[in-house]
């Protein structure tokens, strides 16, 4: 199964990092998924909506669910990775300089 994600906003509130679109073998697409730590497990999650238009939307197994996860973590750490702090004229919201951090302290990632 093929999964492509497209995170559409972050940091819409204080404990959502992330909203994306999921596209599903093409075929599929769930707007509005959410990307949240877990705080007591200190790790991502992911939040599918209840309902699209007003429908109920589809159920994913563990094997999908664990796709859509790390598919939505890998866009948004490299989008948080990628804003450069170094120029004083941008006015990026200290909560990017925080994740950006945590990524790298938590995770041990070491971005060029």
């Amino acid at each position: 199964m093929s999964v492509i994600v497209d995170i559409i906003d972050t940091f819409p509130t204080h404990d959502i990092l992330a909203v994306g679109r999921v596209e599903l073998d093409s075929t599929r697409t769930i707007n509005g998924v959410l990307l949240k730590i877990d705080d007591e497990a200190e790790s991502y999650v992911v939040d599918f909506p209840r309902t699209i238009d007003g429908r109920a939307t589809i159920e994913v197994n563990d094997e999908v669910n664990q796709k859509i996860l790390d598919a939505m973590v890998y866009k948004y750490e490299r989008f948080i990775m990628s804003i450069d702090f170094t120029d004083i004229s941008s006015r990026i919201p200290y909560i990017y300089k925080m994740e950006k951090e945590r990524i790298r302290n938590i995770k041990g990632y070491h971005y060029a």
